[in-house]
């Protein structure tokens, strides 16, 4: 038995059957999922897709690279499954022995070797990823198609693997013994690794496998995704080049994600945010942001979720759920029924339990597939976010004994050790502590005194303002956060010096003059949820710095670093009726910038989007 309780379900159970028709048998896998008869369906879907006879990958390739990844994250009921379905194929237990302890015994062609050296790469260390590794491939002269469906193969690899861990099926067939516990490299294939002083940003530059533009109009299928997130995001354009696997993924997320009968869709959004965090994915961190902000929570609550949850204001159940998604998603060999137990007697049902696992499983799917294809972003992810995954370094995330990626417990103290040296006196701690936030604070810098030579200047000033008071930094903040109200207020003292500036301060003698704005459109996005779009981001920047400095400063911090109107009356000195009536205006002011270039006719991919920004 699983570690939830099963079901009976109707013979004619369509997934079942179709199941039974590719491989002979119906999976425990699945019966461990009857009590969300939807769920199986969704992966059904997927599998049947992936599984399709008119792919660019064989059938038994595709067997092969699920039976490898199974093998290096120490999977044995998914090893024993795929085992079976090799043998079922037609090849020898020699040849599944091989393959499973030794690829380079399995007698492969160099260029099947670089394609499953490939994917291993990907399920192992999804976040080092990069252009290099596709051309590396497109070298042996696969094509975009076959590369394309080599990353959905790994992700649902990723996403069984997840499944077996968390509901603990009973296996299907006898166990395969393996020989190690990592398939050894191919001999002869060199993927790419990358290379030292290479800009993470610049390495990682994507997307990887271009892709033909399909509008809602076209595809069908894209209304889902226009129902669940209000706008067709660039993890699903990007995968364009096969229709048919898109669509699968898209009826995934429809009986997946939208339901709200057992988990609420808060509930999962946060379980993606916290297991894309842990998985350093930024892409998704921010899509799920973004997606939490439409849903009604606060833009600080989400992003710090995406930092540590734990400092959240959930409540002590929801937080529970998102240590157990955590662990599920990326600390596997730590996982046991007896996290299942925990959920329980915290109240949580087995149809909530089994929801959690399968919507994490589906974020560990949506990971690697981002990673895998290098696709856009979307949105910016939460500074504090960025600031998180640049303490990593870039390096390769550390292997545990069971095989699996361990993402997050390295990243932990790596702060806290160089603020802690910083205030023993050790300059070079000082001077990399400067170097993971710069950005950080010369974006701040630079959004309230409008001027690139005065964020430069100012810079200095905040950094040696920081080094004579780090003594005092006493932790009841983050470090970013402390750090950014001292850029702040040495950006607000540069303004209250400037002789043509008017005052931020309460008595301002022309707050109360009309202002009539003339080409105001009716929009529905604030500045905030505008400034998101990368597409447009550009043109926001030089309009908002195109803002009288005191209406600037006021839609910076409450529209774009997203604190509270509370917290920028504070930070300003003004009440928060002075707050609310500059943020209006400087809203009006905004779009009647903005205004003239929504005028002109636009072609192609912006379409949508502008439509979407329009309103």
């Amino acid at each position: 038995m699983s570690f939830l309780g099963e079901v009976r379900l109707e013979e004619e159970f369509g997934p079942f059957a179709a199941f039974q028709e590719a491989l002979g048998f119906v999976p425990n896998l699945l019966y461990a999922q009857t009590l969300l008869p939807r769920v199986i369906e969704a992966q059904a879907k997927l599998e049947s897709a992936v599984r399709s006879p008119g792919g660019a990958i064989s059938r038994v390739h595709k067997e092969r690279i699920l039976l490898s990844i199974a093998a290096d994250r120490h999977d044995t009921y998914c090893v024993a499954l795929e085992s079976k379905v090799l043998s079922l194929l037609g090849m020898s237990e020699g040849q599944i022995d091989d393959l499973l302890n030794d690829c380079h015994r399995a007698d492969l062609p160099l260029a099947d070797l670089a394609l499953l050296q490939f994917c291993l790469k990907l399920s192992r260390y999804a976040p080092s990823m990069c252009s290099e590794d596709i051309e590396a491939l497109r070298a042996c002269g696969f094509e975009d198609e076959l590369i394309l469906e080599a990353v959905v193969v790994t992700a649902l690899a990723v996403y069984r693997c997840t499944l077996s861990v968390g509901l603990g099926p009973e296996a299907d067939f006898g166990p395969r013994k393996l020989a190690s516990t990592r398939i050894a490299p191919p001999r002869d294939v060199a993927l790419h690794i990358p290379s030292p002083g290479i800009h993470e940003a610049e390495r990682n530059k994507g997307p990887y496998v271009p892709a033909p533009y399909l509008s809602s109009k076209t595809f069908g299928p894209f209304a889902i995704v226009q129902k669940s997130h209000g706008f067709i995001p660039n993890f699903f354009r990007a995968q364009t080049l096969r229709p048919d696997l898109l669509e699968a993924e898209l009826e995934a997320v429809d009986r997946i994600l939208l339901p709200e009968d057992v988990l609420t869709r808060v509930q999962k959004e946060c379980i993606l945010l916290a297991v894309s965090a842990a998985n350093l994915n930024s892409y998704c961190v921010a899509m799920h942001c973004n997606l939490l902000r439409g849903l009604g929570m606060p833009a600080e609550e989400g992003d710090q979720i995406a930092v540590d949850h734990h400092e959240s204001n959930l409540s002590e159940s929801d937080r529970a759920l998102l240590d157990f998604a955590v662990k599920l998603g990326t600390r596997v060999s730590e996982f046991s029924r007896k996290d299942v137990v925990k959920l329980q007697t915290l109240g949580f049902t087995e149809e909530q339990i089994l929801e959690c696992e399968v919507v994490t499983a589906l974020n560990n799917f949506a990971n690697t597939l981002q990673m895998g294809l290098g696709i856009e972003p979307d949105f910016e992810p939460p500074p504090d976010f960025e600031n998180k995954v640049h303490l990593s370094g870039g390096a390769q995330p550390p292997i545990q004994a069971g095989g699996v990626v361990h993402l997050v417990d390295t990243l932990q103290d790596t702060e806290a050790g160089l603020v802690a040296q910083a205030q023993s006196g050790k300059l070079e701690a000082f001077e990399e502590l400067a170097r993971h936030h710069g950005q950080l604070i010369y974006r701040t810098l630079t959004a309230i005194l409008g001027n690139p030579a005065d964020a430069q200047d100012a810079m200095q000033d905040t950094l040696l303002s920081v080094f004579k008071h780090i003594d005092g930094f006493q932790g009841r903040s983050k470090f970013s956060t402390w750090l950014v109200s001292i850029a702040r207020n040495t950006a607000f003292q540069r303004l209250r010096r400037g002789k043509h500036f008017e005052s931020l301060d309460e008595a301002v003698c022309n707050e109360e003059r009309d202002f009539r704005p003339r080409q105001v459109r009716a929009w529905q996005d604030n500045p905030e949820e505008l400034y998101s779009k990368s597409e447009m981001r550009q043109l926001v920047e030089r309009g908002i710095l195109a803002l009288p400095a005191n209406y600037r400063v006021v839609v910076m911090l409450r529209d774009i670093q997203q604190l509270s109107t509370d917290e920028v009356a504070r930070q300003l000195g003004l009440s928060v009726p002075a707050v609310k009536t500059r943020l209006l205006r400087a809203r009006l002011m905004l779009r009647e910038w903005l205004s003239p270039h929504f005028m002109t006719s636009v072609k192609g991919q912006l379409n949508d989007q502008l439509r979407g920004i329009l309103g």
